[in-house]
């Protein structure tokens, strides 16, 4: 039987806006943004389709896809960049380093197949729960939870799912907390004028 991970790996970046398709030019660039951009060279080393859009070059690609549009309207351009995996939302926030790219794309060696279901794509189930921990979805969380060990997933595979969404939650919420202080003018450590601590 064909292995369906072998058929399909694209993933879709949407990037906010950046001077250059890569985010990787001027004087001061992001060190994240370097790495993902070695990694982009990476997987595409790796048979993978690696599409990227950039918000201030490319609007009509985020408009033309409706959960981009939806998370910007909810949340701002603060959540990009969001990334799709085969069409799936997958991350939002940050960028993934190379060994989150090699877990999304079962490119370790799965070796811990034997109790599993067949027919059950356990690496989409994993990231399903994963999102359900960074959108703050406890009733999704409950349901993949469940329905990742009744498909034989382990424990350790389950936990470290909903540890990479708890960690993409404190990204988000670190970013909007940062956003929110700036507008207050509060420096870091620093309270809100009229606060009542000053």
């Amino acid at each position: 039987m064909k292995d369906n991970r072998a058929v399909t790996k694209k993933i879709d970046v949407y990037d906010p806006a950046m001077c250059c398709s890569t985010g990787v030019c001027g004087p001061d660039v992001d060190d994240s943004l370097t790495d993902f951009a070695n990694d982009v060279k990476w997987m595409k080393s790796q048979g993978i389709e690696v599409n990227r859009f950039n918000l201030g070059q490319e609007p009509e690609a985020f408009k033309s896809n409706p959960v981009v549009i939806a998370r910007l309207q909810n949340a701002g351009s603060d959540i990009l960049p969001i990334i799709f995996i085969n069409g799936e939302r997958v991350s939002e926030g940050a960028y993934p380093d190379r060994n989150q790219l090699k877990d999304w794309f079962s490119l370790n060696g799965d070796t811990n197949n034997e109790n599993r279901t067949p027919g059950v794509d356990s690496h989409e189930l994993l990231i399903r729960l994963e999102m359900a921990v960074a959108n703050g979805d406890g009733i999704e969380l409950q349901s993949r939870f469940r329905e990742g060990e009744e498909n034989g997933i382990s424990k350790e595979e389950l936990v470290q799912a909903m540890q990479k969404g708890i960690d993409k939650r404190q990204q988000v919420t670190q970013s909007i907390l940062e956003t929110a202080n700036e507008l207050l003018g509060v420096q870091p450590g620093g309270c809100t004028p009229g606060g009542g601590c000053c």
